[in-house]
């Protein structure tokens, strides 16, 4: 990232947006290990547990379409500043509601649920915000690499998050975790508020570089539908491998300290292509980063077999984490590249909803493969399923999303 002018650009995002990013995500992923217990605790069975989870992953997918519309009527600024304050409230109400505990289902557990699916809503119009600030303030060129540190960021606080969450648990106990996650949302929230400027006084990224803007209905939705099937189903790639590597470890017996140590040790080695990522989709396209992520994941899957031993569930993990790496962005990034700048948040929205519908593909996949098969067959078939994305990838992004940078520069000598 030698580029000054790319320099400029992310010292004058950092603050508003890289920074907010990290603290939220790390606040977030405090609490994550901390919920299903918190449920419990409160009087819900193991069941209801997960039925709390479903519908929290079922609103995530669709609440990008009522969200986008609302980030679109009023603005970034304003949408970035009410997930803030609905992230807040409900996290202070999960809070209270662990604090004033229960023997069994009544008041406070009802709060609980309900604050789960609040901070949901809130952390969709948070992401939408940013991505559609992002979106409109970067130009093309620079587009992939900007999306991508957006992505590491979230990815360093994912990492950050647990750890801090794990520390302050051991000292002060659970509610503690929710103090963290208040802490941070508030202080990402203030920063929102001084460093992200009213849309009058932005800075906007020319219009698309360039490149003619889709104006019809129809001219956004073919290419959105048709190269989203790409992130779609890397959406249900990635999801698997929380469901199937901690599976994996367990049917072949072993210990769930190696299954966490097998997470962690990815965790840092997909962040080592972050940078690298942005440089290659900026500069060579699209499909040079995400068909080999499709492909090096989907090969990590048909690995499954060797995750007997524990250098075989080592091998599984990291060849997971180079496939993973290398997409760092990508989907954030074709986000982008398939929306217009004009009503860009509601069509955000659109893709969003879309694209996360993967979330829920994939376990569906698994819990079908592994009730009729196993777990290996289960892992298996999403390295297939891997690798027929990969095959579509390589057809119709290329075409739909073409190497515009370089085209774009083609076209001004």
């Amino acid at each position: 990232m030698a580029d000054p002018e790319l320099r400029t650009l992310l010292r004058r995002l950092t603050l508003p947006i890289y920074l907010p990013a990290a603290l939220y995500a790390s606040g977030a992923s405090a609490i994550i290990p901390v919920l299903p217990l918190v449920g419990l605790r409160l009087g819900l069975t193991v069941p209801q547990v997960a039925l709390l989870v479903a519908v929290a992953g079922l609103v995530a997918v669709v609440g990008p379409l009522p969200t986008g519309r609302l980030v679109a009527r009023i603005g970034e600024r304003a949408a970035l500043a009410a997930g803030g304050v609905v992230a807040a409230v409900s996290v202070l109400a999960c809070l209270v509601a662990v604090q004033s505990g229960a023997d069994g289902p009544g008041v406070w557990t009802a709060v609980f649920c309900a604050a789960i699916l609040l901070m949901t809503l809130g952390d969709l119009t948070w992401d939408l915000g940013r991505q559609t600030y992002i979106a409109d303030e970067v130009p093309l060129a620079f587009r992939a690499r900007a999306m991508t540190l957006f992505g590491g960021v979230m990815r360093v606080g994912r990492i950050v998050g647990p750890l801090l969450g794990a520390g302050v648990i051991a000292l002060f106990g659970v509610a503690s975790a929710f103090v963290v996650h208040l802490v941070a949302v508030v202080i990402s929230l203030v920063l929102i508020l001084i460093f992200v400027p009213p849309a009058a006084a932005r800075q906007h990224a020319p219009e698309a570089d360039g490149v003619p803007a889709r104006r019809t209905r129809g001219d956004v939705l073919r290419p959105l539908l048709l190269a989203g099937v790409a992130p779609l189903i890397l959406s249900a790639v990635r999801t698997n491998r929380d469901l199937l590597l901690p599976l994996l470890g367990n049917h072949f017996g072993h210990p769930e300290s190696l299954i966490a140590l097998v997470f962690a040790g990815t965790a840092v080695v997909e962040l080592a292509f972050i940078l690298p990522a942005g440089v290659l989709m900026d500069r060579l396209g699209r499909a040079v980063v995400l068909v080999p992520c499709l492909v090096i994941s989907g090969v990590s899957y048909l690995l499954a077999p060797l995750a007997a031993s524990v250098v075989g569930l080592w091998a599984m993990g990291l060849v997971f984490a180079l496939g993973n790496g290398l997409g760092a962005g990508i989907v954030k990034t074709l986000s982008a590249d398939l929306t217009p700048p004009t009503n860009r948040a509601s069509w955000l929205g659109v893709y969003n909803s879309y694209v996360g519908t993967g979330s829920l593909i994939g376990p569906g996949l698994v819990t079908v493969a592994t009730a009729a098969a196993g777990v290996v067959t289960a892992s298996i078939l999403t390295g297939g399923l891997s690798l027929l994305g990969a095959a579509w990838a390589a057809w119709w992004v290329p075409r739909l999303i073409p190497r515009r940078r370089r085209e774009v520069e083609d076209a001004g000598r």
